[in-house]
């Protein structure tokens, strides 16, 4: 039984976590804009509704399928380290890793430029138009949803600061859901933005945020704003079932998705029924080998050199699905979940975007700037001590954001996001398969009962799973939750030749609409 109702049309639509962000979207589509147009529309106004997953002061990436081509671009806009931070610098002042509630946490956002480098090389419409709806939530504000209320009430304890106080407490206490929250100082960012949206490199709000991250004790120089740069980087791709599914190169953690499929390709999952122990037990094995191959291997490709065409083979991946029925392995100790907010847009054109945004941990580092009205991200917090992903100047963290776009012979572009933090190459792999091994539809995909390994023996299930016992006997811990659970909120989208679909996911509160001429 499907619960949330999937948006069919003919002309394009947009699926996102807000509905009034997917409303924006949709007006930029009404009026006569293309994919790229909505997504820089989309991006902000999520900004202003879930300033808690994806503000202003985050990074982004983007998947995109240009239709005139079959081109299929990323984008990369995942922000660096100041040059001044170094591990030796952090370790001089008493950390053996850098805190998340912590000025060396923040990285240069990078959605900004990423926006810039779609709107240049893609858009239609002008910038500032974008931009209107964004402003106009921001500046008469918006009544809070479930998800931003819930969110608040469960961090009170990190938003510390006056600034971020000010702004997401009324009377010192958490916004009720659909209590209206205003947010004037963003708004002028904004506006701003809307005239030239370069002023977050190079004018007065990379000045304001320069300044008042030295005042918490940072180290960022307004070099590190000015010489930034969202770069477009050729996408990973490997089949899985004779489609080709695209992921975000490193330094995303996108080929984690892609050696999880190589390796679930060597399993006869049709053999295996969807809702069983067993599906759980060889996907969560093939899981744990992928993942050790992220711990391994992944990290800014600038600093380090990575194998990607050895790990992406079929070859590897045959060796370490004989390797899960030998053996189990334990893997990681503990994964992050951290949250971000993804959407998925389509235009009448066929051109499609799956989009994602993120500041990292819900809040980011807790620090708002309140002459920009900027929530800072705390993705510097992802680094390590030693190895590929260690800690060094203008490096980009190994990152957990990706998204996915699969396409076939049959006229079908499928674009897949969540949120979840390490959890998302699991998801990914968990949607598709569901429609590809499974025969689900889109929004059954997206609905169904999830599973997911946290690391260790742990594997947290919802319910609606068979046969759960037997876990035991491969050393598997289970933990039990109703469903829908914490396990991530997908937002997907499939053009079939002239027909889009659209899916937002029952555990959220996105809606996903669209057109139909």
């Amino acid at each position: 039984m499907i619960l949330k109702a999937p948006f069919i049309g003919t002309s394009g639509g947009v699926s996102s976590e807000h509905p009034l962000a997917s409303a924006a979207g949709l007006d930029v589509l009404s009026k006569g804009g293309n994919a790229f147009d909505a997504t820089v529309a989309v991006s902000l106004s999520l900004a202003v509704t879930q300033p808690h997953l994806g503000s202003l002061g985050g990074d982004f990436f983007a998947l995109i399928c240009e239709s005139s081509s079959g081109k299929i671009h990323c984008l990369n806009a995942s922000g660096w380290t100041p040059k001044r931070l170094s591990l030796e610098y952090v370790m001089k002042e008493g950390f053996q890793s850098i805190p998340v509630e912590c000025p060396h946490s923040v990285v240069v956002p990078g959605m900004v430029d990423g926006l810039i480098k779609i709107h240049e090389k893609f858009g239609t419409l002008e910038f500032k138009r974008l931009a209107q709806c964004s402003i106009h939530l921001a500046k008469k504000g918006f009544p809070v949803s479930y998800g931003l209320s819930r969110a608040i009430r469960e961090n009170t304890s990190r938003l510390t600061d006056r600034e971020a106080k000010d702004i997401f407490l009324r009377e010192e206490r958490p916004f009720e859901p659909g209590e209206v929250m205003v947010q004037k100082s963003l708004a002028k960012t904004l506006k701003t933005l809307a005239s030239d949206p370069r002023h977050f490199y190079e004018g007065w709000i990379a000045e304001s945020l320069y300044e008042f991250i030295r005042t918490k004790g940072g180290v960022m120089e307004l070099d590190d704003f000015e010489d930034f740069d969202a770069v477009w980087v050729e996408p990973l791709k490997v089949t899985y079932r004779d489609s080709d599914v695209y992921e975000v190169p490193p330094n995303s953690q996108g080929a984690t998705t892609l050696i999880l499929l190589n390796i679930l390709e060597n399993l006869d999952l049709k053999k295996i029924k969807a809702f069983t122990a067993e599906r759980i037990h060889v996907f969560v094995e093939a899981a744990k080998r992928a993942y050790l191959d992220k711990n391994k291997y992944l990290a800014d490709p600038r600093f380090t050199k990575i194998p990607i065409d050895d790990i992406l083979s079929k070859r590897h991946a045959n060796e370490l699905a004989e390797s899960i029925k030998s053996k189990v392995i334990l893997g990681e100790e503990c994964l992050k979940p951290c949250d971000t907010t993804n959407f998925v847009v389509i235009d009448k054109w066929g051109n499609v975007v799956s989009a994602i945004q993120s500041i990292f941990h819900h809040f980011g580092s807790g620090f708002l700037d309140p002459n920009t009205g900027i929530l800072l991200n705390s993705r510097g917090s992802y680094f390590n001590s030693k190895g590929p992903n260690k800690l060094e100047p203008r490096k980009r963290p190994l990152h957990t954001l990706s998204s996915v776009i699969i396409t076939s012979d049959e006229d079908e572009v499928w674009a897949i996001g969540t949120s979840g933090g390490d959890f998302r190459p699991q998801q990914h792999a968990l949607i598709l398969t569901n429609i590809l091994d499974y025969g689900m539809n889109l929004q059954e995909a997206i609905e169904a009962p999830r599973f997911l390994w946290k690391g260790g023996k742990q594997i947290l299930v919802e319910d609606g799973f068979e046969g759960l016992d037997n876990l035991k006997n491969f050393h598997h811990e289970v933990i039990y939750r109703e469903y829908p659970a914490g396990t991530g909120v997908a937002h997907c989208g499939v053009k079939e030749g002239k027909i889009t679909r659209l899916s937002a996911d029952i555990r959220g509160d996105g809606s996903a609409f669209g057109l139909i001429s």
